[in-house]
């Protein structure tokens, strides 16, 4: 029965919500001290940024649970996927800087209401971007993952990967939300690891789907509508 909970559509929509939580709020409170959550919480951006996050947690656990499951394919080690260990760092130093004063600015609650409100629309753009990913599962089947030029739709149709897209909305507004410089700065190799993770994979999809990838080049950008 165990065995059978942990391959269940309630596990992956459990796992998920944990690995949210964890990730976008449990390594803020950890970074910013569990000693002085109250604190934390005083601030009526952070905790907004809070009930944001668990409401992501929960939009992110409703889309796994519906989430068809994902045909066979290979899952590969990827030194080129490092630039997620930049998402990471920047939630880190954000937020244990701005407990401390460490390379921030002076307070500015509206600015950190903007930082929120940037760090929303990458919230948006995800739920459109894995709402669009699942309609393909669902209609596409075995095929989904070996023809991605049958994903032209929502925020593909413009882009290729709007994954990368949300990821630096999430930084940068947490980074502002947070008053962080640091932040801000490692928004820079942020973005080069991206593209460097974007060029390995353009180079891997010309080889491994040869005959239609250079339709979906020419109908789409990387990450920019109509610029890269």
């Amino acid at each position: 029965m165990v065995k059978n909970f942990f391959k269940s559509k309630y596990w992956a929509a459990l796992r998920q919500f944990l690995y949210t939580t964890l990730v976008l709020l449990g390594l803020s409170f950890l970074a910013w001290g569990l000693d002085d959550l109250p604190a934390y919480f005083s601030n009526p951006a952070r905790a907004t940024f809070s009930l944001v996050v668990l409401a992501q947690s929960l939009t992110n656990a409703a889309l796994a649970y519906v989430t068809p499951p994902e045909p066979e394919h290979e899952h590969r080690f990827d030194l080129a996927s490092w630039h997620s260990f930049m998402f990471e760092t920047i939630f880190v130093l954000a937020a244990f800087g701005d407990r401390r004063n460490v390379l921030t600015w002076e307070e500015n609650l509206p600015l950190r209401w903007v930082g929120l409100g940037i760090y929303l629309i990458g919230f948006a753009f995800s739920i459109w971007t894995n709402l669009t990913w699942i309609k393909h599962l669902q209609r596409e089947g075995p095929r989904a993952m070996g023809h991605p030029v049958l994903l032209f739709e929502g925020p593909f149709k413009r882009i290729r990967y709007p994954s990368m897209v949300y990821l630096v909305f999430y930084c940068i507004g947490f980074a502002i939300l947070f008053r962080s410089w640091i932040g801000l700065a490692l928004i820079i190799p942020l973005i080069g690891g991206i593209i460097n993770r974007i060029n390995n994979l353009e180079k891997i999809f010309e080889v491994r789907y040869k005959n239609i990838w250079p339709l979906r080049r020419h109908t789409s950008k990387r990450i920019i509508p109509y610029l890269y």
